[in-house]
């Protein structure tokens, strides 16, 4: 099972190409799919008079600056997303060839931005669903038909309390959408409190409801406090974070509702040493029609006798076999 695993950069660049180049390079080493960052212009966001106008008018940075950074992406092989907050950034996200970016919480219900994004030739939005209904979501995706969707829950709430992550959601809106929106994933994003026992537990549990998109905070170190650090990892264990959470998704696997359910070669040999096989519990002459009083389970050096006794039940003997040898294909008519 694939897991996409978003290294959340956010505002941790703090408006700094050389820091945002560094967490980019970070966020590659440490093995994470893609690295999104919050492409900030303080007018989409808020009016002049906003307490944190001027914090949002710190994060911009020059056109130039973000192409390069898509560039830089490319050659650290790792995707480039970017949060998106109107048509100033969506542009720029199209002109350096983002092929995914996030429509934050808070415009969910922004109809104009979801229909110019709608026009956009951006192929995948991620939806941050944090505070977000149904008939919003449904609204959101119907304007987006066209596109492929990912519908992240989760939400940051410094911190986020645990029983608000309520992840039984995305079992229950895999389903729905499994009927009604089939163009779209559900993800996950983890702000569990950095030195929580649960910053691993949380995805893990989450992949197991059913998400296949992971987003993580990442920061380049907890010391340094940069904006959106609360919940993000250091690099290093960023890293171990990738690695256990594919574990997870590689032993949640893939069943199918099949006599086997589809399972792995190593069960089937699993399978195939434990049996035991159908051996003759008193000697049995050629001839003989058997039943259960004829035949135990025990385990033997045969590598071609029989381990269901079912199948022997009623059939008759080629030949006599001795007390406590097994039963073969070959022997039975």
């Amino acid at each position: 099972m694939h897991i996409e695993i978003i290294a959340e950069l956010a505002q941790g660049f703090e408006g700094r190409p050389e820091q945002a180049r560094l967490l980019l390079k970070a966020a590659a080493a440490a093995g994470a799919d893609a690295a999104k960052f919050q492409l900030v212009f303080a007018d989409e966001l808020a009016t002049p008079g906003y307490k944190y106008y001027d914090l949002f008018r710190s994060l911009e940075m020059p056109d130039d600056v973000w192409s390069d950074l898509a560039s830089y992406a490319n050659s650290l092989n790792i995707g480039l997303y970017l949060d998106v907050f109107g048509s100033r950034s969506l542009q720029l996200a199209e002109k350096i060839g983002a092929k995914v970016v996030k429509l934050h919480g808070t415009d969910i219900v922004n109809i104009d931005l979801l229909k110019t994004i709608a026009d956009s030739s951006i192929p995948t939005i991620l939806f941050g669903a944090g505070g977000a209904c149904l008939s919003e979501l449904d609204q959101a995706i119907r304007i987006l038909d066209d596109k492929q969707i990912i519908v992240l829950l989760g939400f940051q709430g410094y911190p986020t309390p645990n029983e608000a992550n309520q992840i039984s959601r995305i079992s229950l809106l895999a389903r729905y959408f499994s009927q009604y929106h089939q163009h779209v994933t559900v993800g996950f994003a983890d702000h569990a409190p950095s030195e929580s026992p649960l910053g691993f537990a949380l995805a893990a549990t989450a992949i197991g409801a059913g998400a296949r998109v992971i987003e993580k905070h990442l920061t380049l170190a907890q010391v340094m406090k940069l904006e959106d650090y609360e919940s993000a990892l250091n690099p290093d264990v960023f890293a171990d974070f990738c690695s256990i959470v594919r574990g997870c998704a590689e032993a949640l696997g893939e069943s199918e509702l099949h006599e086997d359910f589809g399972m792995n070669q190593s069960e089937i040999n699993y399978r195939k040493m434990v049996r035991r096989h159908v051996i003759a519990c008193k000697d049995l002459e050629a001839g003989t029609i058997l039943s259960p009083s004829d035949l135990s389970l025990k385990r033997s050096s045969s590598e071609e006798a029989i381990t269901n006794l079912e199948l022997v039940y009623g059939k008759t003997l080629r030949k006599s076999i001795q007390s406590n040898f097994p039963v073969c294909l070959d022997d039975i008519i």
